[in-house]
């Protein structure tokens, strides 16, 4: 869902990192404004829809072996 691409993302002082720093969600109440750090040498902001997010974490958000291992405990 989120993983370093750019190359600002890809190169700096710590290589293939980009971590969540805050974010804002816009008047439409479906855009979130999500700032980010990448690489340890700079900040971000990447758009997105809220809506399209939690879809995508429904179908992608866990398999079927981590769900049956929280039930296993």
């Amino acid at each position: 869902m989120f993983a370093p691409e750019a190359e600002y993302e890809r190169h700096g002082d710590v290589q293939d990192v980009v971590f969540p720093c805050g974010y804002t969600v816009a008047s439409d109440g479906d855009t979130i404004n999500l700032y980010y750090g990448a690489a340890d040498s700079s900040i971000a902001l990447a758009h997105g829809s809220i809506r399209n997010l939690l879809t995508w974490l429904d179908a992608n958000g866990h398999s079927e072996q981590s769900h049956d291992r929280r039930l296993r405990k």
